[in-house]
């Protein structure tokens, strides 16, 4: 009960922090509904924890479904903590561009979910970060590096892990934005004075 409750504020709280953002007016911004934005798709296919035991026990696989708004993807994940069936999750997530220069990026990532396993499941919380290229127009790769802390009533613990990403998806600019979005990219005309 207290993650789905914690899950219905978490969700409440980005999805009003977006309906602040759009109501903000900018005389170079264009107002972009909520379908408006596009979608992109993120998956590791090999993650790795640095624990001890055998790599069915410590690899872990997801794939991440969402919306683009401009520096920020805000999507859900759903995907296994280890190579067992009865060790799936389903998280909340908010990946912010930190930084970009040209195709590379340095990304953070918090989520919030709950893992179901066979003792019941547990809240399961995330902080991580990666280093992010962009290989074209729409796929990029990156490295990710992250923990997961998880928790309930009889038991807590925390796992760091080391991984590999594929996003699909529309790309950023070098401020972050992405492009061709919202933006008006209209360079005024030089005029000449004819004598």
């Amino acid at each position: 009960m207290k993650t789905n409750l914690l899950l219905f504020f978490f969700f409440t709280g980005v999805l009003q922090s977006f309906g602040q953002l759009s109501q903000t007016s900018d005389s170079v911004k264009v107002r972009l509904k909520f379908k408006d934005y596009p979608w992109y798709v993120r998956t590791s296919p090999f993650s790795i924890y640095a624990s001890s035991g055998k790599l069915r026990d410590r690899a872990a696989q997801w794939v991440e479904v969402g919306k683009t708004f401009d520096i920020m993807d805000v999507g859900l994940s759903v995907g296994r903590n280890s190579l067992h069936a009865d060790s799936l999750f389903l998280e909340g997530k908010v990946t912010m561009d930190v930084a970009n220069n040209g195709r590379f990026a340095n990304e953070m990532t918090i989520g919030a979910g709950k893992l179901f396993n066979g003792s019941g499941g547990c809240l399961m919380l995330e902080a991580s970060y990666s280093l992010f290229i962009q290989v074209n127009n729409k796929w990029g790769i990156g490295l990710l590096t992250g923990y997961y802390d998880f928790s309930n009533e009889s038991y807590e613990y925390s796992k760091t892990y080391y991984g590999i990403f594929l996003r699909f998806g529309v790309q950023r600019s070098d401020t972050g934005g992405l492009l061709g979005m919202g933006r008006s990219y209209h360079r005024p005309r030089h005029i000449r004075k004819i004598r």
